[in-house]
């Protein structure tokens, strides 16, 4: 049997693609809809082995504080699981 790939969705940095976490929920952010990249449940859940990217605390003297991860709901590509990308 062969295993048919569509180009779209093998992307996990693609918002629209389906997401692999079950429990995913977009980011309030003001909108009805939500940020579809982000789950909300992040700083909450923790789960391993889902693509997250980092996003830096900062405290009003402008000294970093703490660094947290938002996860994206998507299995990471084997050759993408060492990057560590800031949160947009």
């Amino acid at each position: 049997m062969t295993e048919i790939i569509i180009p779209k969705f093998s992307d996990p940095h693609n918002v629209d693609a389906p997401k692999d976490c079950i429990d995913f929920a977009p980011l309030d952010d003001g909108t009805i809809a939500g940020d579809r990249k982000y789950c909300r449940l992040s700083f909450i859940c923790k789960q391993i082995g889902m693509l997250s990217e980092y996003a830096d605390v900062y405290n009003e003297k402008g000294e970093l504080i703490e660094r947290d991860y938002l996860c994206t709901g998507k299995h990471p590509i084997f050759e993408e699981r060492s990057e560590d990308e800031r949160a947009k």
